[in-house]
């Protein structure tokens, strides 16, 4: 599996790269969404992870833009962001982006939305890995840093 990986840190760069490597997954790696877009000309990955915020352009802007392409309607997203602020997780609210998951999230769990993201919509498993399926109202769980699709009472 191909895996587009954009994020402007270097040393997490490294290591979700080389995580993913050792799971056997192609990884293209970009510095920010501008180099993303740049980079991806003729492929197409099975996933997007991306961080929000980075320099030249964010992973909203560019998800924005690779949504735009034909190719690129149905690739999952997944946000990682070391940011999990109510205008973050506003940010990410629309259906056509999949996930979020705090950087410093278990790999565990970053590895089981891997899973879940790349299984065909109608054969995914219930219920969702831990963490937040986006375009729903979200909650935080009991003081942690992931989310639950929970509503918020």
């Amino acid at each position: 599996m191909t895996i587009l990986l954009v994020d402007d840190e270097l040393e997490y760069r490294l290591l979700i790269r080389t995580v993913l490597m050792s799971r056997g997954h192609e990884v293209i790696v970009a510095e920010n969404g501008q180099d993303a877009l740049d980079r991806i000309q003729g492929l197409r990955p099975d996933l997007i992870i991306t961080d929000i915020y980075m320099p030249v352009m964010d992973g909203i802007k560019m998800s924005r833009a690779l949504r735009e392409l034909a190719d690129f309607e149905k690739v999952p997203i997944l946000y990682l962001s070391g940011y999990d602020d109510q205008h973050t997780l506003d940010a990410v609210k629309d259906p056509r982006f999949e996930g979020f998951l705090r950087k410093g999230t278990p790999l565990a769990e970053l590895v089981q939305w891997i899973e879940y993201l790349t299984t065909p919509p109608e054969m995914r498993p219930s219920p969702i890995p831990k963490g937040t399926q986006t375009g729903m109202n979200l909650r935080p769980r009991d003081g942690s840093r992931t989310f639950t699709n929970s509503p918020i009472l």
